[in-house]
This record gives C-alpha cells, sequence and structure tokens, in this order.
C-alpha cells in the first residue's frame, strides 16, 4: 500500500515540478511559444522519463506479480498534449525498459506494449463524444 502511495505522490509531484518548468522556461523564453514542436518535444521527453521512473519504482502484489505504473504517463501525456508527444514518451520508456532489465522476451512485448497503449490512448482521445456515445449504445442494446 505504501508503495502504491509513493507512486501516486511521484506522479503528482511530478506533474507539478514538469507544470513549472513548462511555465517558467518554456513560455518566458522568447520565441518558443511559436515552436509547437519544441513543447511537444519537452511533454514527450519529460513524461518518457516520468514513465522510467515510475518502473524502477514497482508495486510488488504477490511474490510473482509486480506492478507499475508508466502506463499512466503515457495515458496522462496523451490526454493533455496529445499523440505525438505520448508516441515519444512510450517510446523512452520502450527504450528504457530494454536498458534497464535486459534485451529478453518480456522486455520486448513490454516495450512494443507501451508503444501500443500510446497508440490506443491517441486513438481514443481523438474520438468525438457521439462517436463514444453510439459505441456504447451499439454495445449494449
Amino acid at each position: 500500500m505504501s508503495q502504491l502511495l509513493f507512486n501516486i505522490t511521484l506522479i503528482i509531484s511530478f506533474m507539478f515540478a514538469a507544470s513549472i518548468v513548462r511555465e517558467q522556461i518554456i513560455y518566458r523564453v522568447e520565441g518558443i511559444n511559436r515552436y509547437k514542436m519544441y513543447r511537444l518535444i519537452y511533454y514527450g521527453c519529460s513524461y518518457g522519463l516520468l514513465g522510467s521512473i515510475l518502473m524502477i519504482y514497482t508495486i510488488k502484489i504477490d511474490s510473482t506479480i509486480i506492478l507499475d505504473l508508466r502506463f499512466l504517463a503515457v495515458t496522462i501525456v496523451c490526454l493533455y498534449a496529445g499523440m505525438v508527444p505520448a508516441i515519444i514518451a512510450a517510446c523512452i520508456i520502450g527504450v528504457m525498459r530494454l536498458l534497464l532489465f535486459g534485451i529478453t522476451a518480456s522486455g520486448i512485448i513490454g516495450a512494443a506494449t507501451i508503444i501500443v497503449i500510446a497508440l490506443l490512448s491517441g486513438w481514443t482521445v481523438k474520438l468525438t463524444l457521439s462517436s463514444i456515445y453510439s459505441f456504447s449504445i451499439n454495445e449494449f442494446y
């Protein structure tokens, strides 16, 4: 339970620190507001770092089951910044997964899964409300 609380605290404090850096550095630098790609790269790299840190601090559920919350970093950046930063963050997390835990079959599957999560999150964010509503209505009737 304390590991879960630590991970949630880490996510909240990282989001706070990233917003301060964004406000104090990125928005105050002359001319950088015009270049949207710099902001997208910043969001992708910063949340990729968050996902890598969350991957290090895992939550032990059982003796054989461990959980990390790296998918939340991708989902949060996709909701707030879009699909491009989510894909950048997923690629960083995937590479860090392979570097930290070795190139094994489970490592490759984990790296591919986080990229698929980024693509699915981006696709879900781009859906309009009416298509979500019609999907849920058609699903149950």
